[in-house]
């Protein structure tokens, strides 16, 4: 069963991984600052890594969408999101 999840409480740097089991879907990365933010977003395999966004600059008010409507398997892997601030971004995304 899908259920709606938030992840919220950033340090800067510092990745945090999204709560998953057997996929992730619609992830959404909004900014709550007053200034632009930064924000990368990785997928980690047993084997390596790779991204799904790079450093990728999110203006003030706004959000960026990553896997609209699309599953990402992720039951062998985690999914990190790190940005530039501290608190300066929440993220809500689907998890089966």
């Amino acid at each position: 069963m899908a259920k709606t999840k938030v992840l919220n409480s950033f340090t800067r740097g510092a990745e945090k991984f999204l709560d998953q089991n057997a996929g992730i879907s619609n992830i959404i990365v909004a900014n709550i600052t007053g200034s632009n933010v930064e924000v990368s977003i990785r997928v980690n395999l047993p084997e390596g890594s790779a991204y799904l966004v790079k450093d990728f600059v999110i203006s003030t008010g706004q959000n960026y969408v990553a896997l609209d409507n699309q599953l990402l398997q992720t039951s062998s892997s985690k999914i990190g999101i790190t940005t530039d601030t501290t608190s300066g971004i929440e993220v809500v995304y689907t998890a089966l």
